[in-house]
């Protein structure tokens, strides 16, 4: 009998690591690199093409729909390819301080776990502080800081469907510490501070991972966030960011990914920078973008070592086809010039 992976290269579809993905991720590369090079230097205002931090909705609400579709693609297919204890669907850590391009040989678990714990350090937090965890994914960051600290206190938000019935069903439970004394989800967009039914000036520390791309109005975002926090509270954001100002990332349908993030925006490092009004900007730090390649890479092998798990009972050719350039072309944005030029950004904030 013919093995999936042979009847997948039957349709035109190749494997994690065969010659044809290689080229293809090389020539992607090539083309990303030539961007970076093209616009090295650029500082000009994201104003100047077309697109303003400062106003409208804090999200688009025109693309959520299709925005939140890929947060809830079919569970098992994210089970088959994420790390194994968090679920954690942003970059790993697996660079040496102060994350050049030089890698760790570290599983993607361990790497996941190294990001909560220089978030955790960069923002201060301490045990028995009461913490957001904003756009929560699948839970990751709020089962280790329930782990870690037994006296902290976590609110999570969140609007995919498929990531809160993952906390819901595995997680929230008192032998994994998600007991409803110590956390609380809230299943929604984050809009309106007042229709979600939580108490201002009552939080601690803000975190978000991953968010800061779907926000179009970074000012009334911390405007909102601003009123969640006691005074002294921080807030700090982990987010995909350029160096430099990158015109046709501003706007995801500018790009290719497109049509995987309708309504996202990549934003250079300095446009959060800007952001000093209602919470006072104290911080930033650029993390290389070889981390998230090889976050990228861990989770596109482990996706075709699992695709009899999940093709064709959870997957279609057409979206095993999909992914497949999905992880491709994302790995191929962060690693020309080193990740130097592309990569995450933490942003810290104080009220």
């Amino acid at each position: 009998m013919m093995n999936i992976s042979q009847q997948l290269i039957n349709h035109g579809i190749h494997p994690y690591g065969s010659a044809e993905v290689l080229k293809f991720e090389k020539h992607l590369a090539q083309y990303f690199g030539r961007e970076y090079k093209r616009w090295q230097g650029n500082k000009n205002p994201v104003e100047s093409y077309g697109l303003n931090s400062f106003q409208g909705d804090i999200s688009k609400s025109e693309t959520r729909p299709e925005s939140l579709s890929h947060y809830n693609e079919e569970y098992h297919v994210y089970r088959a390819f994420l790390d194994k204890d968090y679920l954690a669907y942003t970059m790993g850590c697996f660079g040496v301080d102060p994350f050049g391009p030089e890698l760790k040989n570290i599983a993607l678990e361990q790497a996941q776990m190294s990001k909560y714990k220089l978030l955790v350090e960069r923002a201060n937090i301490q045990d028995g502080q009461s913490i957001i965890d904003l756009g929560c994914g699948f839970g990751g960051l709020s089962k280790y800081l329930l782990e870690t600290y037994p006296d902290i206190k976590i609110t999570a938000i969140n609007p995919s469907d498929v990531q809160t019935d993952h906390i819901r069903n595995e997680l929230i439970n008192p032998d994994n510490n998600f007991d409803n004394s110590r956390f609380r989800l809230i299943q929604a967009y984050f809009d309106d501070v007042d229709s979600l039914g939580i108490e201002l000036e009552s939080f601690d520390r803000v975190i978000s991972i991953g968010f800061l791309e779907h926000v179009t109005n970074i000012d009334l975002l911390q405007k909102k966030l601003s009123q969640l926090l006691k005074p002294g509270g921080l807030c700090m954001h982990h987010c995909i960011v350029s160096v430099d100002v990158l015109p046709a990332f501003l706007n995801s349908e500018d790009t290719l990914m497109g049509g995987y993030y309708p309504g996202a925006h990549i934003w250079p490092l300095s446009e959060p920078q800007r952001h000093n009004t209602h919470l006072t900007f104290k911080n930033s730090w650029f993390i290389n973008g070889m981390n998230y390649w090889k976050t990228l890479d861990e989770w596109h092998k482990r996706f075709w070592e699992s695709i009899d798990q999940i093709y064709p009972e959870y997957l279609t050719i057409e979206e095993v086809e999909n992914w497949n350039k999905y992880f491709s072309l994302c790995k191929a944005m962060f690693i020309p010039n080193n990740g130097k030029s592309y990569g995450n950004g933490h942003f810290l904030y104080k009220k």
